[in-house]
């Protein structure tokens, strides 16, 4: 039985947030380089890259580097010139959006295909796949029974997310931002809008319910659900969250590490890890601790609600209880003094929202905000959204550690001090000792201890050693040359994991594009297909597709474009199904509105969705 390889995935804004990512367990990062990424605020040098792929690939840890927004045809040659850059400095694939890179393009780096494919179906995935793709992200509101059928039609590897921010619409098929500022999401500067607040009224501009954030989702947790996910085809576990902070990130990772681990021990040979080392951290994962607007696993069981955040896009945290008393500047709270710190944050939901710091706490007192500004506190529901105790201990230092054996032996001519992997890798190094410009210790168990002793001082290198002595005789050596000697030896053996696994890496390469026919339409022949350039124009031509029109950033007007398609249900979450007469006393169509846009609904009750459109 072949081991299927289970990849945890995760986000970074920077060099330093990939490093933390990688030392709190991630199989693999994915992070921006200086231009043409998702997350325009997002960027990276071709140095930093270089710098984070030497890091990662110590552990075979893999680098991902975003290039998933759509391009114009000046910034298509642009694109192939970083992306070959990139594969020269050790990336190991590129997440694309764009059909013109695959035309253009002639760098053998794999390609995997973004989530902004928007791929939804087991036609689009073996459309992608006849692209070449090695790794198809699906959409992030598949059911894990629309999961198996895509993982039953094609062999590519399949990646999901399982944590993090929610986009309200399809990713790549949301154009809301392009229409309230030009700021468009499939070139990397989104705005978010959905995140906004709204009026929700009918035709005769009758309010349905009063304004609130009606796009706005709570956060994904799938983490109940990784076995499932697993069963039904997934390998690759994606956490969102390429703006996230590193405490997010490192708190995040180590929590899905652990989960990964405990499936992956207890499968019998099942599933292996796609990277080596373990992590030690000094802290209790806790996604609940770091940023989150409370969790959803957003449809995956099937269409539910339960997945709405429209009170407040912001973060609430942890749900702690309910404040029943209060006082002028503060709140009554059981056991508070056990519960609180200084500086937590908090966040109350009353009449009113309401967030503040905790400045101190005694007995069951909470003195919220400075002394003089005496805030008055209402009764609700209260959540902590800043831990400060837990944050002291997210503070300290991490590491990840891979075991080896260092072993010292000899021949007529020398010592031989040899390091090797204890894992499937097998790379190894040695240090030659000769014997004859080297005393021969007369006392061998003062030596012996010596060498065992600091030999194992691997300090903050990402080794743990396991040391074996198999020689007769050994060496007179100083302290300090034992050290020197270990250095060079462990500097030795990272440089031979490190070229192992470039060679490894240069061996894989990206499929070229193969034409071929479908018994049912991939996709959508119009401009939803984001057709931005003429190579993308002409490489769907190639596949077959005659596509005449170009993406929606370039139209002069977005009215009658569809700018957002969601699953998302405005009605289904505040018990107003349609099909179950609940709006019977409204006329339709229903609008969202605010200072910057109206929006028209149509509710689609076949599919149990929406689209979106500006009026």
């Amino acid at each position: 039985m072949e081991r299927r390889t289970l990849e945890l995935l995760s986000p970074a804004k920077d060099v330093e947030t990939a490093k933390v990512a990688i030392l709190a367990g991630a199989d693999s990062v994915y992070i921006g380089a200086k231009s043409f990424g998702a997350r325009a605020a997002a960027g990276n040098s071709i140095t930093d890259i270089e710098e984070l792929c030497k890091f990662a690939h110590l552990y075979s840890s893999s680098v991902y580097v975003t290039i998933n927004t759509i391009l114009t045809d000046t910034e298509i040659l642009k694109a192939c010139q970083l992306i070959n850059a990139l594969y020269n400095v050790g990336v190991d694939a590129i997440i694309v959006q764009d059909m013109g890179l695959v035309k253009k393009c002639k760098t053998p780096i794999p390609f995997h295909a973004s989530t902004q494919c928007h791929l939804t179906t087991p036609e689009k995935a073996q459309f992608l796949n006849a692209c070449g793709f090695d790794t198809l992200v699906l959409a992030r509101e598949l059911s894990i029974d629309e999961i198996k059928k895509i993982s039953s039609t094609v062999n590519n590897r399949l990646e999901c997310f399982v944590h993090g921010a929610l986009c309200v619409s399809y990713s790549g098929q949301c154009y809301l931002s392009t229409a309230i500022g030009g700021r468009s999401g499939n070139r990397g500067v989104c705005a978010q809008p959905c995140r906004m607040k709204y009026e929700f009224v009918d035709a005769n501009n009758t309010p349905i319910v009063p304004p609130a954030h009606y796009l706005s989702l709570r956060d994904m947790n799938r983490s109940a659900s990784l076995m499932e996910m697993i069963e039904a085809g997934v390998s690759v576990f994606k956490i969102e969250g390429r703006l996230k902070s590193p405490e997010y990130v490192k708190n995040v990772t180590a929590f899905y590490r652990r989960l990964l681990d405990k499936i992956i021990e207890n499968s019998d040979g099942k599933y292996s890890r796609a990277s080596f080392g373990n992590s030690q951290i000094q802290f209790e994962p806790n996604p609940q601790k770091t940023f989150s607007r409370t969790f959803t696993q957003y449809h995956l069981h099937g269409i539910s609600s339960g997945n709405e955040s429209f009170s407040t896009p912001k973060a609430r945290g942890e749900y702690i209880g309910k404040i029943t008393q209060t006082f002028n500047g503060g709140f009554f709270y059981d056991n508070a003094d056990k519960i609180f710190s200084n500086g937590d944050g908090i966040f109350i939901e009353g009449k009113n929202q309401f967030g503040a710091n905790i400045q101190k706490v005694v007995g069951n007192k909470v003195f919220v905000g400075m002394p003089s500004e005496k805030i008055n506190v209402e009764k609700g529901a209260l959540w902590r959204n800043k831990d400060m105790a837990f944050e002291r201990n997210l503070q300290k230092p991490i590491a990840r550690k891979m075991e080896i054996n260092i072993t010292i032996n000899e021949n007529q001519q020398n010592w031989i001090l040899s390091a090797d992997t204890c894992d499937y890798r097998n790379v190894a190094t040695e240090i030659s000792i000769p014997k004859s410009i080297t005393e021969i210790s007369q006392n061998f168990e003062t030596t012996k201890d010596n060498l065992l002793k600091n030999l194992a001082k691997t300090g903050e290198t990402p080794f743990v050693a396991n040391i074996e002595i198999k020689a007769k005789t050994l060496p007179y050596l100083k302290i300090s040359q034992i050290n020197q000697l270990r250095r060079d030896l462990l500097e030795s053996l990272q440089q031979n994991i490190i070229s192992t696994y470039e060679q490894k890496r240069k061996s894989i390469q990206r499929r070229s594009a193969q034409k071929q026919s479908f018994e049912k339409q991939p996709f959508s022949l119009d401009k939803y297909a984001n057709i931005y350039n003429n190579d993308a124009k002409q490489f769907y031509a190639d596949m077959g597709f005659d596509i005449q029109e170009f993406a929606p950033e370039t139209q002069s007007t977005l009215h009658n474009t569809r700018l957002m398609s969601t699953r998302h249900c405005i009605l289904r979450e505040l018990g107003m199904c349609k099909k179950q007469g609940k709006t019977k006393n409204f006329k339709e169509p229903f609008y969202l509105r605010n200072n910057e846009i109206t929006l028209q609904i149509n509710f689609d009750c076949q599919r149990c969705g929406m689209d979106i459109f500006q009026k």
